[in-house]
């Protein structure tokens, strides 16, 4: 009798604890997605007011090594920021507006605006998680297909080039079983 006791109250330890043992092999890493933009805004002949530029950029998550390895496992992702950096410019500009939309075909698309804002090379901007953005965008990189950033606005200025990197910082976690 006490050896059947003992072989159920070892049978109800396993049972509870089992779940909580293929939670501990979850594995974490941090991925950032990077997505670059050669922004031109082209010299105009006439006295134009308003200057537009308009780039796009596709980043495939399965070019980041961990991603790639564990892409049929991931269990979750979490973006911990969303940093955009001028890391050239051929003259010192403003902003007028700026938006950045991310987008993939069955997902909701996630936009950032931002206005009256000068860059130099080095300006770097996080943005903010202000409408859920991070919520839709975890579920954009979640899905391993290709993502387009679109990057467009208006500057005060024309004949102006600038490189604008977008970087989308995540902790990702995977269960290999």
């Amino acid at each position: 009798m006490k050896t059947t006791a003992k072989i159920f109250l070892l049978l109800l330890l396993v049972g509870i604890v089992s779940p909580g043992c293929k939670k501990l092999l979850n594995v974490d890493f941090d991925a950032d997605f990077k997505a670059k933009m050669d922004v031109s805004v082209p010299p105009t002949s006439l006295k134009a007011t308003s200057y537009f530029f308009d780039e796009t950029d596709i980043i495939d998550p399965t070019t980041d090594a961990d991603y790639k390895k564990y892409a049929d496992k991931i269990v979750g992702l979490q973006v911990n920021s969303v940093t955009g950096t001028v890391t050239s410019i051929s003259k010192p500009v403003t902003l007028v507006t700026a938006t950045i939309e991310v987008s993939k075909t069955g997902f909701t698309t996630v936009s950032w605006t931002v206005t009256n804002t000068p860059i130099v090379v080095g300006t770097s901007m996080t943005l903010a998680n202000t409408d859920s953005q991070f919520s839709d965008l975890e579920d954009i990189l979640r899905d391993t297909n290709p993502i387009t950033v679109r990057y467009y606005g208006e500057t005060d200025q024309d004949d102006v080039d600038f490189t604008y990197e977008i970087t989308f910082s995540t902790t990702v976690t995977a269960n290999p079983l």
